[in-house]
């Protein structure tokens, strides 16, 4: 028989307002994470974090809790129909990789689309500023075969990724 036990993790950013595209979540190992061992969560809480010079990739695996499956369940309005929503992801050890974070999902239909942009934001100068660090959405195409991609995080130390 399976034991479930269900803790609250925290993400980052815990909430969202309005999800425009893609909303990347992460966790950090930190004092008070529940995915690590207790004896780690002590150690650097009395550390004061992680050492990265000490710790490997392989070290920050054998400091997780032994689990199976673990469950994420998020919840959320609806601002079409103001209705409450659910979903939820199942990941397991075989799912985590140390040291990488996704890829982009998102790029532009077209090349020149800055120009398109600009000239779009002169028709609207009467209205107010966009973001102009983002391209607009409908010059973005979402390419669903790269949503599970990972890539190597800045600073190296990831696992290896054998094939």
């Amino acid at each position: 028989i399976e034991g479930r036990v269900y803790y609250p993790i925290n993400l980052e950013p815990s909430d969202h307002p309005y999800f425009r595209r893609v909303w990347y979540i992460r966790h950090t190992l930190d004092g008070h994470s529940p995915l690590l061992k207790e004896s780690v969560r002590e150690k650097i809480k009395k550390d004061g974090g992680w050492d990265p010079q000490k710790y490997r990739y392989q070290d920050m695996l054998a400091s997780l809790v032994d689990f199976h499956r673990i469950r994420f369940t998020f919840k959320g309005t609806s601002a079409v129909s103001n209705a409450l929503i659910f979903s939820q992801k199942i990941f397991t050890i075989e799912d985590l990789y140390v040291g990488y974070q996704f890829g982009q999902i998102f790029y532009e239909k077209e090349r020149w689309g800055w120009l398109r942009r600009l000239w779009k934001s002169q028709q609207k100068k009467k209205e107010e500023p966009e973001d102009d660090t983002s391209p607009d959405d409908d010059n973005l195409i979402l390419d669903k075969r790269l949503i599970h991609d990972i890539l190597p995080q800045q600073g190296g130390g990831q696992e290896p990724i054998g094939g």
